[in-house]
């Protein structure tokens, strides 16, 4: 009879992409009812994670946009008070 050995592939990351994956394993179980209950369980851990990731990534998209606006209205701004210096200083 086969004795099923199980390897430890994360053995082979740098301490810090190990660290990594542990923090991802630890974020996806709060999705562990899900996944627990799927026919393929390490299948739906990984969409779960994905999940995740993809609430983070509309968070940041979020912000960025946020970020971006304040940004043009600032610009906008300088070009104007641009214009009316030069504009100011045209009249001298």
């Amino acid at each position: 009879m086969f004795v099923k050995t199980e390897k430890n592939w994360k053995k082979y990351l740098s301490i810090e992409d190990e660290q990594l994956i542990n923090k991802i394993i630890q974020e996806t179980a709060k999705y562990r009812a899900a996944y627990k209950n799927a026919d393929e369980v390490k299948i739906a851990q990984l969409w779960c994670a994905l999940i995740d990731f993809e609430k983070k990534l509309q968070k940041i998209d979020a912000r960025l946009k946020r970020i971006e606006f304040i940004f043009e209205g600032l610009a906008k701004r300088i070009e104007e008070d641009k214009d009316a210096l030069l504009k100011s200083l045209r009249g001298f």
